[in-house]
């Protein structure tokens, strides 16, 4: 290590010019001095000594040619530069010392501070891998212009939050991440990050901890020009998050339901029951009718679709009603309240199938329900068609001897098939939530 020794310039001065006076003043260029010493000239400037500071706290370098510390108020023109990141870094100019550190005098001072502007929701499959940060994105069209030459550091902050989880029976805890993208005069400085969310179902009725924030740092040193305008930008690519809603994209709206047939046999209703039977004088009333009846099922509500055979041997209920819908898609949903009274040793029996018109099958070539005994129960459930063709419901009964009856209410079929609902973001990471992203310049030196 080169150490520099060196006598007071001005101490030098004192002991050529002081004649036997200990506290003389000392003029140069002038027999009027107003201080201690007096420098009087108007082409000429003083000299400081220079040195080589390895940093603000270098206590080394410099040495009191007394002995001990250096002595505060020492004055040095320092001639080094070091850019390792630290508070502690040095550029070339006038220092002095105040007894623990070197203090610059006369700074070349530049700083600006560029913020987002809005928050952004990311995207993990965002067209273009991508997306702008809100104020300092490519579309912003952000620029800095040096007002030195010389080294400038930049810092890049950012923010990054992830969305929401699914939920289980337990806790469940993910991590999402993605790369920040740092573009200055074309160069990128790229560099990642991560977050995590987490959900809990022994928390209340289930809690989820989503956009917990993590900041990450990015510096880089650059040499710039006087007066030359530099552009730059921040965006951000979120990766695929399996464990995030979505993966952690936009998860769009399911279409809404569309009933097909929503029939309740309503008091104030007109329905007109449409069936094939072979109308037989002993029963009343024959086939398929609405009715209010003693005889219908449990949830089922004032006027059912009934048939009765009356739990005589000399009516012949045989009949089918049927319901019709054309589908748009290629799944239906049916549903429907019933109650069939099995009548022993009558050979009757109960069933509902749904049938193709067009292909004249029954569809899946099964039937929904089917009962020989007693049944008082409601049927759910999705059912494959052919979007397009005419289909029709059927509620057949069939009574070849003594009978009692039978009772629908409340039939649905609907499909998927209406406008989307609304777009599920839920999963989608945070970028700038409750902290901004920065990028600030600031001039080091030459």
């Amino acid at each position: 290590m080169k150490k520099t020794y060196f006598a007071y310039s001005f101490n030098l001065v004192v002991l050529l010019f002081i004649s036997g006076i200990a506290f003389a003043q000392v003029g140069i260029n002038t027999t009027n001095p107003k201080g201690v010493i007096d420098f009087n000239s108007t082409t000429f400037g003083v000299v400081y000594p220079n040195v080589a500071l390895l940093g603000t706290d270098d206590a080394t370098t410099v040495i009191n040619p007394q002995g001990g510390p250096i002595v505060e108020g020492t004055v040095v023109y320092n001639t080094n530069t070091t850019n390792n990141g630290l508070i502690t870094d040095i550029y070339p100019g006038i220092y002095v010392w105040n007894g623990s550190e070197w203090v610059v005098h006369y700074k070349k001072r530049q700083s600006e501070l560029h913020n987002q502007t809005a928050l952004l929701r990311t995207q993990a499959n965002f067209a273009g891998g991508y997306q702008d940060v809100p104020g300092l994105g490519i579309s912003d069209a952000k620029t800095f212009t040096a007002k030195y030459s010389g080294l400038y550091r930049i810092e890049v902050k950012t923010n990054f939050a992830g969305g929401r989880t699914p939920t289980n029976s337990s806790i469940f805890v993910s991590m999402a991440s993605g790369m920040f993208r740092f573009l200055f005069n074309e160069t990128p400085y790229s560099f990642e990050t991560t977050a995590f969310s987490a959900y809990s179902d022994y928390i209340g009725t289930g809690k989820y901890f989503e956009g917990i924030w993590k900041e990450s740092y990015e510096t880089n040193y650059v040499t710039l020009t006087a007066g030359t305008t530099y552009p730059f930008s921040l965006s951000f690519d979120a990766y695929d998050a399996p464990g995030f809603i979505g993966n952690g994209s936009t998860v769009p709206g399911d279409p809404t339901s569309v009933d097909l047939i929503n029939e309740d046999f309503d008091p104030n209703g007109s329905y007109t029951v449409v069936q094939t039977f072979t109308p037989d004088s002993q029963c009343a009333p024959a086939g398929w009718a609405v009715a209010n009846t003693s005889n219908r099922c449990s949830a089922c509500v004032d006027r059912t679709l009934y048939i009765n055979a009356g739990n005589s041997s000399s009516c012949n209920q045989n009949a089918t009603a049927r319901m019709s819908f054309t589908p748009s898609v290629n799944s239906v949903n049916i549903s429907f309240d019933y109650k069939f009274d099995y009548r022993s040793g009558g050979g009757n029996s109960f069933r509902v199938y749904l049938w193709d018109e067009v292909l004249g099958i029954r569809v899946g070539n099964t039937n929904l329900v089917y009962h020989t005994s007693d049944a008082n129960t409601s049927y759910s459930n999705s059912i494959s068609v052919v979007a397009g063709n005419a289909h029709t419901l059927r509620f057949e009964y069939i009574n070849t001897n003594t009978g009692n009856h039978a009772a629908v209410d409340h039939v649905v079929v609907s499909e998927l098939s209406g406008p989307p609902g609304p777009d599920i973001d839920t999963g989608r990471g945070y970028i700038g939530n409750e902290v901004d992203c920065q990028i600030e310049f600031t001039y080091i030196g030459e």
